[in-house]
């Protein structure tokens, strides 16, 4: 065999053990249930006076990752697509100008009556907390979320939930296929078929979607 010859036949089973691999990965997909969240709380129903939440900016630990430049306008915009209660979003500016601080990490103690600061200043009921993790913004896309609705007056909590969407298991892919097809990706383009695995901006809407979907009802 020449050397051509040789160089042509490990192409050629390099191709065929590529396109061996990406068949039996879209079939283990195609046979893959959609990623539903399972480590959440929620209460049964919410109560009829439940019906204004403020929408805190997102906490991630690296305050300067290209992530919190879209998270907080993408996470309040799909929380609203539930239309469960009327939302209210609090500003990192407005967080910066009553408390002093642009972000809080809920898991930590919160500035001094921080419930009923926001409470006053907003006349809301509740208030949404959202704690992003295990960021990653190249392919397989991950992000985890700790989320919390919690009652401004009682500090009792209405939902929670801490998951992590991962690009690299195939309920996530499925889910994530689901979505850009119902939603059209909020009227992207056909053309960006797979953006939703593809763009860690649009990856963050499948995720509060996802989230926000398993929030009780009134």
């Amino acid at each position: 065999m020449t050397s051509s010859n040789l160089v042509a036949f490990v192409l050629l089973a390099v191709l065929f053990s590529t396109g061996c691999r990406r068949f039996e990965e879209e079939k283990i997909v195609a046979q893959a249930k959609p990623f539903a969240p399972s480590n959440l709380y929620p209460i049964e129903r919410l109560p009829e006076y439940f019906n204004r939440v403020i929408v805190l900016p997102c906490y991630y630990a690296d305050q300067d990752s290209p992530l919190l430049d879209y998270v907080d306008e993408i996470f309040h915009q799909e929380l609203s697509q539930e239309r469960i209660f009327e939302t209210v979003r609090f500003s990192a500016y407005q967080m910066k100008e009553h408390f002093g601080i642009e972000r809080v990490d809920s898991s930590k103690p919160l500035p001094e009556n921080f419930l009923r600061r926001l409470e006053e200043l907003t006349a809301a009921n509740g208030v949404l907390f959202v704690d992003l993790d295990s960021y990653r913004p190249y392919r397989p896309l991950s992000l985890g979320v700790r989320a919390k609705l919690v009652d401004l007056k009682s500090g009792e909590f209405m939902w929670a939930i801490d998951e992590t969407f991962d690009s690299g298991h195939a309920s996530v892919i499925a889910g994530a296929s689901i979505f850009q097809k119902s939603s059209q990706v909020r009227a992207i383009s056909s053309k960006t078929a797979g953006s939703t695995l593809h763009s860690p901006r649009i990856f963050s809407k499948y995720v509060a979607s996802t989230c926000f979907s398993t929030m009780p009802s009134r």
